[in-house]
């Protein structure tokens, strides 16, 4: 459990969890045991694989995975999109860059060893200088550097990394950043200028936003979501809300952050591999609804740049499924009608066909 229950509750809620844990354990499917060549980096145990377009697993995944599945879970689920869209490289292969990059110096070095200490320094995990957790963070995100060097370090990938050393040795979680990065769009968003981050915050203005309330607040107070979003989109959250809640994000995202089809046409910069964290980005500014427009200026950029105590995360992640389903079904139906208007003008212009 990641939360401290209340006195009293503590048998209800483990026999909950253990209850969840058994539905995950019977959805899995094992690998060879002890295999970890093309599916794994290095070491042994078992792999674990799900079927990732079962609707049973993405309900599932909406009410969280159990944490003792979640390391496994999210492995399987890149795995899976990586193998499904041809991209990236092996476990094995990764390992191996890996280890021969955590020889190499990297420009970066200095930026990394100032900011090391500065991340999640309250988790045990990373409170002694140049040892345990905090060294394999350095080593993580030297490798990283090396491998995307044309993005290099940016400050924000280092709470991504810690999340991610909180659940996996170190090679694996150098193999989860960069699929993370290949294959969920945060290479474009750490590019060099941001320019994909200030396109992913326009997509959300523009797609997610437009129109309501609570945007037409904002707009008259010239509060514009570069001047809140800019930390939620770099680290998924990670300073933002609770540890449990993020990870009740991550899980979704994790699984749900590949391209949608319906996208192409509408939403062009990230054919709608960043709709999970609009839909979060949108469902936390509800929940801020009342406060935002009672606030100036001032008020509203302490409530929207602060950390936001999420008590309730089923609710959150209701909201949250609810604005992603929403849009995923106004996104196919506008793909339909443009599909449908090329399909009406039949052979009038060879340019459509």
């Amino acid at each position: 459990m990641l939360r401290s229950p209340l006195p009293g509750v503590t048998a209800a809620l483990h026999a909950k969890e253990n209850s969840r844990a058994k539905k995950w354990r019977e959805m899995a499917v094992i690998r060879k045991r002890g295999e970890r060549g093309e599916e794994g980096g290095k070491g042994g145990g078992t792999e674990w694989g799900f079927v990732t377009v079962d609707p049973k697993l993405i309900s599932r995944t909406w009410k969280g995975i159990p944490d003792c599945w979640r390391a496994a879970a999210w492995h399987a689920f890149l795995t899976a999109s990586a193998k499904r869209r041809g991209i990236g490289r092996s476990d094995a292969e990764l390992v191996t860059i890996y280890t021969d990059f955590i020889e190499r110096p990297s420009a970066d070095d200095v930026q990394i060893d100032l900011d090391v200490p500065r991340t999640i320094s309250s988790h045990i995990m990373f409170r002694r200088r140049y040892h345990g957790g905090q060294r394999l963070l350095f080593r993580t995100l030297h490798a990283l550097s090396l491998y995307f060097q044309d993005v290099g370090y940016v400050q924000g990938m280092a709470s991504l990394a810690a999340t991610l050393l909180c659940y996996y040795d170190e090679e694996t979680a150098f193999i989860m950043l960069v699929r993370m990065f290949e294959l969920r769009g945060l290479e474009k968003l750490y590019q060099a200028g941001f320019g994909g981050l200030m396109q992913a915050l326009e997509e959300f203005e523009g797609g997610w936003m437009r129109g309501g309330q609570i945007s037409r607040r904002l707009t008259s107070l010239g509060v514009t979501p570069t001047a809140y979003g800019t930390r939620w989109y770099l680290t998924l959250f990670n300073y933002s809300m609770p540890f449990a809640a993020q990870l009740r994000v991550w899980d979704v995202f994790m699984l749900l952050g590949d391209p949608d089809p319906a996208s192409s046409a509408i939403a062009p910069a990230f054919s709608g591999s960043l709709d999970v964290l609009h839909a979060t980005s949108a469902a936390l500014i509800d929940g801020m609804k009342e406060i935002l427009l009672k606030s100036d200026f001032e008020g509203s950029m302490k409530v929207l740049t602060s950390w936001i105590p999420v008590k309730d995360e089923e609710l959150l992640m209701k909201v949250v499924k609810a604005e992603w389903k929403g849009r995923r079904k106004r996104r196919a139906k506008s793909a339909g009608s443009i599909s449908g208007g090329v399909e009406g003008l039949g052979g009038a212009s060879p340019a459509l066909q």
